[in-house]
């Protein structure tokens, strides 16, 4: 566990006396991503995967990833959320075009353009997006645990900054924050019983660690990230989950190897990876060796 001092910024959920107020989230977001020296995990995660090429790329200012439909989609969740929480409408930052101001179903002609001109604060989604969002949004209010979660949550999308026991400069931007234990909102495709090959794949598991060290490192008894689940396909399931904590100290390693082998490319100047001298036969899993169906 890292026992080094950081900083907290307040996130999008400010309270007053006439009620919960919601803060604008794209500043907030743009604020956290804004180069200040402080290691994000989603880079130090992609390095760790993808090796000293990975960390050159991101170094030069390259994306290794651009987003799709299915990431898209879940940015649009992820915006949702607070709103909930703040018990604000969807409807006053979300809009879908109505078929009336289409031009035979295409989006031209002054009747849409003044259309897009009133509701330019707004995100357009689809019809279908807007009938999918609404529907996550329902079952995770009804879901009996996520909803304590929200019930309990203080504050969103806020940034912890701090420096580990190792020198790293780390930065956080956590989802939900409640007196007791940090918590992060996911959408999924994945079955159920599959859930484990996404948090192994994008990170979940280091950012469980990631976040628990930050908070502590913040003076807040925080020691256990949850994760509250939502299903992209139908029925649009919700699960609260966390990691188990072997993973959880096993990925702190990694992410103390991790930043240091970042440091020392970054001081040399040589971006190389002990595998890269490696010949070696290709890796296959046990159940394929064996030859089973």
């Amino acid at each position: 566990m890292d026992t080094a001092t950081g900083s907290f910024t307040p996130g999008c959920l400010q309270k007053r006396e006439t009620g919960t107020v919601l803060l604008n989230q794209a500043e907030i977001d743009a604020a956290y991503r804004r180069d200040d020296g402080h290691f994000s995990r989603s880079y130090a995660h992609a390095v760790y995967k993808g090796g000293a090429l990975a960390q050159e790329a991101l170094d030069n200012g390259e994306r290794l990833f651009s987003g799709n439909s299915a990431t898209t989609f879940g940015s649009v969740v992820d915006r949702a959320i607070p709103m909930v929480v703040a018990g604000v409408a969807l409807a006053d930052h979300f809009a879908v075009v109505p078929e009336e101001v289409l031009s035979n179903g295409a989006r031209r002609g002054k009747p849409y353009t003044d259309w897009v001109a009133d509701n330019a604060d707004k995100t357009v989604l689809s019809g279908e997006d807007w009938w999918r969002l609404q529907r996550i949004v329902r079952n995770v209010t009804r879901h009996p645990r996520a909803s304590e979660i929200l019930e309990a949550t203080t504050d969103m999308q806020a940034t912890f900054r701090h420096v580990d026991s190792h020198g790293h400069k780390r930065k956080s931007l956590v989802d939900g924050l409640t007196p007791d234990f940090v918590w992060d909102f996911k959408t999924t495709s994945s079955d159920w019983s599959q859930l484990w090959r996404s948090c192994d794949s994008y990170g979940y598991i280091w950012q469980a660690a990631w976040y628990v060290d930050a908070a502590m490192a913040c003076g807040m008894d925080h020691h256990q990230l949850r994760f509250v689940f939502a299903q992209t396909g139908k029925p649009h399931a919700v699960r609260v989950r966390t990691i188990p904590e072997e993973l959880v100290e096993r990925a702190r390693d990694q992410i103390r190897v991790t930043l240091d082998q970042i440091r020392l490319r970054r001081e040399l100047g040589v971006y190389s990876s002990p595998e890269d001298d490696e010949e070696c036969e290709l890796e296959f899993p046990a159940f394929f060796r064996g030859g089973e169906e």
